[in-house]
């Protein structure tokens, strides 16, 4: 399973996360016990991804409690998995008016910024978001979203930065990715600093099936279609094998449901 991990984004692991970090001081304030059961109800749902239950849940909280920051940060992030986008940045924006949780809400409004293409905004957000609470994740999110952005040398102070303070394989493999693209911009003196980091990416996770993509499209363009071709044939094999272990877990799964 741990593979996968380094294949795909983990949304529901994130996801998860996310609905459980929230402490609810709103009880402690004195806020509905009804509505509070509801925010407990939409969390569960929110985790088992049942996303129509967990909005119907928070939006029913917040009819009791207009003012529960709690259950529009919530309401928020499953509208934002929902893929409503505009509706999620709107419950964020109304967290972030009642002052509770700005790093989390200006984190996510980020995100729903740079999945509808503004990533200004997203950009902006992340900014507001580091300013209350430095967070890898979102440092490495900014950083993506300059690149994208056309900021490459705000994207590499960031992902230096990241990788000073936490040098990961993930970190590597992201500002490799920049110093490949590069390169394939014509600027090929990024080309040895592409394959040392993707180096360092894999001595990290030796199963990490993209960074060896990546690493063989460096070959590639050194002209060393040997070692291209070794790194295509193992991320290959690593990925069959990972799909082949999600598929029997599925299978295994859906099998002692019966």
């Amino acid at each position: 399973m741990r593979p996968l991990i380094y294949i795909m984004t983990p949304v529901l692991i994130l996801t998860i996360l996310l609905a459980s970090r929230f402490v609810t001081w709103d009880a402690i304030k004195g806020v509905d016990r009804q509505a509070q059961r509801y925010v407990q109800e939409g969390s569960a749902s929110l985790r088992s991804w049942k996303l129509p239950q967990a909005i119907n849940a928070f939006t029913r909280a917040i009819e009791i409690e207009p003012k529960y920051a709690e259950a529009y940060v919530k309401r928020g992030l499953a509208y934002y998995h929902s893929e409503q986008y505009k509706t999620a940045i709107a419950d964020y924006t109304e967290t972030l008016k009642l002052k509770r949780y700005q790093a989390d809400a200006y984190a996510s409004r980020g995100d729903a910024y740079r999945s509808l293409g503004d990533m200004q905004r997203a950009i902006e957000d992340y900014s507001a978001s580091l300013k209350r609470r430095r967070s890898p994740q979102i440092i490495q999110k900014r950083a993506e979203t300059y690149f994208k952005h056309g900021d490459v040398q705000k994207a590499l102070a960031d992902y230096d930065h990241l990788i000073k303070r936490r040098p990961t394989a993930i970190a590597y493999y992201a500002r490799g990715n920049v110093y490949l693209q590069l390169a394939t911009r014509g600027n090929e003196n990024r080309l040895k600093l592409a394959l040392s980091d993707l180096d360092q990416a894999i001595a990290l996770e030796p199963r990490f099936a993209t960074a060896y993509i990546s690493r063989a499209q460096v070959h590639t363009q050194f002209g060393d279609h040997t070692l291209a071709n070794r790194d295509y044939t193992y991320a290959i094999g690593l990925l069959t094998k990972a799909l082949q272990k999600q598929l029997v877990l599925t299978l295994t799964k859906h099998i002692k449901t019966f």
